[in-house]
């Protein structure tokens, strides 16, 4: 089977377990944003959002590392397992420590730095499925990592709605999040170790070569988060819970489609580390794909932008009217996040990540500042703006330097 063929049947795997996933959530999310209202659903974003602070914590590039090394041989890759558990656990525990610490200096009501607390433990969910992961990725059996993204999904919705139907509220969602979080990363360590056996309690060890580029991709991770998910947080602190909720629905409908951009990179990862490994790719293939992406993705955003007021009042409720008004504008950052994919893949393959975290790096400097100033100017739909801004200048830089860097090291001709 070809390399694009593989990747396309990996991506499918993916995808359609995505979409699965994702469907389920949009329902439950439907669900949740009217039961709470505005206000509760912001207080559910909020401590979301706080808690996704400290994933830095986690070096979650440590799972791009172990992948990059065990797909070059998978009948080693156990080695790199036992060599980084140690490492994980204990960062797990490190940032949820950190996480309970920081939520007592926030200036949050004290109910939610409680639920801060709780749902701290979802650090360690966080931590433990993309290790896992690795495992399925590298044996390019990707089809595992869908199933049990649906199985937590199904769980978490149903329960979620059972008891907010019956009256419950948002600290109901957290423990029910924390159990189906339990319950599915048990089933998927038992179920991985039929494709590679590792001791989960191998001791703490620091490889320096493995270390160097894990901070690399954790890094990127970081600077990704302060140009995404920081919106929510600034928002929390410049505005009420109410706005945090009005931009979340906004917010989470176009993590829908980053959802389905990610899952089409990981699928191709391991696909362009081992083309890369061999071979030499054109410069024009990538910016073929760039350019069919962001056509693609840029048309598909103007249709829906017409009706998306309309349908996320009709799905949600008058009390969402403006996060319609938001997602009109903020629709459009989706073309410009696709339109990268082929590069970034390309130059994480190539250990050229460095390069990725000085562009994202960039992009963080200027989200923060921008977000400032225009939501002072123009509310709460100038964060979306600051969005479009900040993500044009990305693909711009992400062009430039893949392509003459990548073609400097001759793995573009």
């Amino acid at each position: 089977m070809s390399n694009i063929s593989r990747g396309i049947k990996n991506a499918s795997y993916l995808a359609i377990g995505n979409l699965i996933t994702q469907f389920v959530s949009f329902i439950g999310f439907i669900y949740i944003a009217r039961m709470l209202g505005p206000d509760n659903y912001g207080i559910y974003v909020t401590v979301g959002a706080f808690v996704g602070l400290f994933e830095i914590l986690l070096l979650l590039g440590l799972n791009k590392t172990i992948t990059r090394e065990g797909s070059k041989d998978i009948s080693s890759m156990h080695t790199f397992l036992e060599k980084t558990i140690g490492m994980r656990n204990f960062l797990i525990l490190t940032a949820i420590v950190v996480c309970i610490i920081c939520s007592s200096f926030t200036p949050y009501e004290l109910q939610t730095k409680l639920y801060i607390i709780l749902f701290s433990f979802q650090l360690a969910y966080t931590g433990l499925k993309g290790f896992l992961a690795t495992i399925y990725q590298a044996t390019e059996k990707m089809q595992y990592i869908s199933i049990f993204g649906i199985v937590n999904r199904v769980i978490f919705v149903s329960l979620s709605i059972a008891f907010l139907y019956r009256g419950f509220g948002v600290l109901a969602l957290f423990i029910i999040a924390l159990f189906s979080n339990l319950l599915t990363i048990s089933a998927n360590y038992f179920y991985s170790r039929r494709y590679v056996k590792f001791n989960f309690f191998s001791r703490l060890q620091f490889d320096k070569n493995l270390l160097k580029p894990t901070i690399i991709f954790s890094l990127l991770g970081f600077v990704i988060f302060l140009t995404t998910k920081i919106d929510l947080v600034m928002i929390s602190i410049l505005g009420t819970s109410k706005d945090v909720g009005v931009y979340g629905v906004a917010f989470r409908i176009t993590q829908l489609g980053i959802m389905l951009r990610n899952v089409t990179a990981m699928a191709f990862f391991p696909i362009f580390i081992k083309q890369f490994h061999t071979h030499k790719m054109r410069a024009r293939q990538l910016i073929k794909y760039s350019l069919f992406f962001l056509a693609v993705i840029f048309v598909l955003s103007l249709v829906v932008s017409f009706f998306v007021e309309d349908i996320v009042t009709i799905l949600l409720g008058p009390e969402y009217n403006i996060s319609g008004e938001i997602l009109r504008v903020l629709i459009f950052y989706l073309a410009l996040s696709w339109a990268t994919l082929p590069f970034t893949t390309a130059a994480q393959a190539t250990d050229n990540e460095k390069y990725m975290l000085i562009v994202w790096s960039i992009m963080a400097a200027l989200n923060i500042p921008l977000n400032y100033l225009f939501f002072i100017k123009y509310g709460l739909i100038g964060i979306a703006y600051s969005t479009l801004v900040v993500s044009a200048i990305g693909l711009f830089l992400v062009f430039r330097i893949t392509i003459r860097i990548m073609k400097k090291q001759k793995h573009l001709v």
